[in-house]
């Protein structure tokens, strides 16, 4: 009899059972790549997200304030002045019968002044023309609305971008300013979100075939912040230069080479600490309006004037550092 006996190949069995699923290097690769595109985009997402909430939340604010405004002019026939000493933020003050102040009276309009949502910066508040009107500067990051990123302004007439803005002139890029005495360059600091002056130098803040059109019959003011590291021995200058309408050479100044109806030769109080030049503060809050052939008048513009630029002048015979944000140049 002939006897069968079955032997497995183990040898095949074993190679079918060791089949290698693992990923290839390249495969690997990819996969990462690819987690950190999603990764990166949902970043970028989510803080697109938060700015258009701060956005959302700085419009609220302003209008909330305007509202508390026009309360407290309706009962006193002017606008609050400001806190003292002159460019103190008003977060956190109240606005009642007594004005803009830590304490609230016996009128509250408003019981603590919204602040903007990042801790570091702070709506500005400027008292123009001895009460008569009021300017609330704020930024927007991304832009809400009927209103576009950059530099805003409320007033009694409502929300108006500034002349810079405008005009396409973004403060905050530094090939928007053109340097025309001391040399060198500005650079954008990230850290301050402001633009950096390294030694004297004297700015135009507009690209140079830009002009801001000016009609000198009506209102117009500018205003800034600026902080020094080092000293505060230097002054800081800002205005416009002035033009005709058919040449480049800048008008007579008012006075000096330049119009310096927002500083002239302003110094902070300490470094490292932001100081905020209220609209004109050089001219107590008036307006520039009209013309005078008179270049001790502060107040005028020079006859013939139809066109300017805005004007810092940072660090005068100094070698300290200024930084500057938030310059606004608008018109009634």
């Amino acid at each position: 009899m002939i006897s069968y006996s079955y032997q497995p190949n183990i040898s095949q069995k074993q190679s079918h059972c060791h089949t290698n699923n693992a990923f290839t290097l390249v495969e690997l690769l990819v996969v990462i790549a690819i987690i950190g595109i999603l990764s990166t985009l949902s970043v970028v997402a989510f803080n697109n997200v938060r700015a258009k909430a701060r956005d959302s939340r700085r419009l609220s604010d302003v209008r909330q304030i305007g509202m508390a405004l026009e309360l407290y002019y309706d009962d006193k026939g002017v606008y609050p002045a400001p806190p003292t000493p002159n460019g103190t933020p008003i977060t956190g003050l109240c606005l009642s019968n007594l004005g803009i102040s830590s304490t609230c009276g016996a009128i509250v309009y408003l019981q603590k002044i919204p602040g903007d949502p990042l801790s570091n910066i702070h709506y500005t508040y400027s008292y123009l023309n001895s009460g008569e009107s009021y300017r609330l500067g704020f930024n927007l990051e991304q832009g809400s609305g009927d209103w576009p990123a950059g530099t805003l302004a409320m007033g009694p007439n409502g929300i108006s971008q500034d002349l810079l803005a405008a005009n396409g002139i973004d403060w905050r890029d530094p090939n928007n300013w053109k340097i025309f005495s001391g040399g060198g360059y500005v650079t954008y600091d990230q850290d301050r979100k402001a633009i950096k002056i390294e030694n004297q130098k004297y700015c135009y803040l507009a690209p140079a075939s830009v002009y801001i059109p000016i009609d000198t019959s009506r209102k117009y003011y500018i205003e800034a912040e600026y902080l020094t590291e080092g000293t505060t021995t230097y002054g800081f200058y800002l205005g416009t230069v002035s033009y005709n309408s058919t040449s480049s050479s800048p008008l007579p100044g008012h006075p000096g080479t330049y119009d310096y109806f927002g500083a002239r030769a302003d110094r902070p109080t300490s470094t490292n600490t932001w100081t905020f030049v209220t609209a004109n503060k050089k001219i107590n809050g008036q307006p520039r309006t009209g013309e005078s052939a008179d270049t001790s008048l502060y107040d005028k513009w020079h006859p013939g004037t139809v066109r300017a630029k805005a004007l810092i002048l940072a660090n005068l015979t100094g070698t300290q550092t200024t930084y500057v944000r938030n310059i606004r140049f608008y018109v009634e």
